[in-house]
């Protein structure tokens, strides 16, 4: 199998566009695609670019049970507001089972790759796709191939990237669900591998397509379970879910309210926020979570610390943090709850780095008092850690 990417230095939107029109029609004219829509920016941008080439292209959202409700809307609707024509997949019967009770970090990894990689296969099979298409984009790539876009040729087979993948074995982060991975067909296609978050968006502007999907939130190829620290439960699921949802929201609204958008380019070329979220964990403090020194990932433990809310002295401290993943600072505790929330809001421009959104500490205040109205809640964080030296998932 063969692996097309589009390798392009950044360039405007129309130009881009044009160039991918040409990559899609040279390797994919007269073909067959099977798309993997997930809902969000990256693949929605790699379908728009198939269907302005004039690609037969198959969208399929797979729902396998962990992705998050947006506004009280399952994200298998959400993305039908955006693309009706979509082929929803239902595996959570199959899949949620063999995650339960997972804890390891790189073991959900695993499990999301094969769950993807078998449903794919059934219905490229069942459909006689010639090809398949998705999201993947440059931080996925650098971060699972340990090179730069510019290392690789528009056109690789699996053996050629394995061999480029163990020379450089040591910029190896995390793997990727849909890196790496062989299909029953001719060659995966990438239209957007060269491009960062904030370029897709751009893509996105391109299409005059709505802002509630243009700032997007990013979200991990694992789902929530990158967000579950330690098993995934039926119990902790459905919790995390309600609080991911309520964090996400009203940290949107208060952007929306001050900016009149739900993201914005701050002073240093950040998306702010990049990521916001919620991660769950029974006793946090006692389970390690990832982190990332010397390009290198980690998994240690994190500190908390209490007292007078000062934003740069811990932004300082957490940024030269040593035998520990990251610092949260205690926002409040119910001590009848049986969950930990870590409320987590990064700025990035590509994901590569990532700095601590400077959210109003009475915003926070607030967030922490809605999620303590809820029994489950324990103990409520605020992680106050960069990338480096943290990761911004906690698996």
């Amino acid at each position: 199998m063969l692996n097309h990417r589009l390798i392009l230095d950044s360039v405007k939107p129309k130009k881009f566009v044009k160039a991918a029109i040409q990559f899609l029609q040279k390797h994919a004219k007269d073909k067959k695609v099977f798309c993997a829509l997930s809902g969000g920016i990256d693949s929605s941008a790699a379908y728009l670019l198939l269907k302005e080439a004039k690609i037969n292209t198959i969208p399929v959202f797979i729902d396998h049970g962990l992705m998050r409700i947006i506004r009280d809307v399952e994200e298998r609707e959400y993305i039908k507001n955006f693309f009706p024509d979509v082929r929803v997949i239902d595996i959570r019967k199959v899949f949620l089972p063999e995650i339960y009770g997972e804890g390891d970090a790189e073991e959900k990894r695993k499990l999301f790759k094969a769950a993807y990689s078998d449903i794919i296969s059934k219905i490229i099979q069942e459909e006689n796709c010639d090809l398949l298409a998705d999201g993947t984009i440059l931080p996925d790539i650098e971060e699972s191939f340990g090179v730069k876009i510019t290392d690789l040729k528009e056109t690789m087979s699996l053996e050629e990237e394995k061999e480029l993948m163990e020379k450089r074995i040591e910029g190896f982060v995390k793997s990727q669900h849909n890196v790496e991975i062989e299909y029953d067909v001719e060659a995966t296609i990438q239209p957007v591998a060269s491009l960062t978050k904030h370029e897709v968006r751009k893509i996105l502007e391109y299409f005059n397509m709505p802002q509630e999907l243009i700032y997007r939130k990013a979200f991990p190829g694992p789902a929530l379970a990158a967000r579950i620290v330690g098993p995934v439960t039926e119990e902790n699921l459905i919790f995390e879910k309600k609080v991911h949802d309520l964090i996400e929201s009203l940290v949107e609204n208060y952007y929306q309210e001050k900016y009149g958008k739900t993201m914005i380019i701050n002073n240093d070329g950040e998306q702010e926020p990049f990521q916001v979220f919620a991660a769950i964990s029974e006793n946090i403090l006692d389970r390690k979570v990832t982190g990332l020194v010397d390009g290198k990932r980690i998994y240690e433990y994190p500190l908390s610390e209490k007292g007078e809310w000062d934003y740069e002295k811990l932004i300082e401290k957490a940024s030269h943090i040593k035998g520990y993943a990251r610092l949260f600072y205690e926002m409040g505790n119910n001590q009848q709850g049986k969950y930990d929330v870590v409320i987590r809001s990064i700025n990035s421009k590509d994901a590569r780095t990532a700095t601590v959104t400077k959210l109003p500490i009475d915003l926070l205040k607030g967030l922490t008092q809605k999620l303590l109205t809820f029994t489950q809640t324990k103990n409520v964080y605020f992680d106050v850690t960069p990338k480096p030296p943290a990761t911004i998932e906690y698996v």
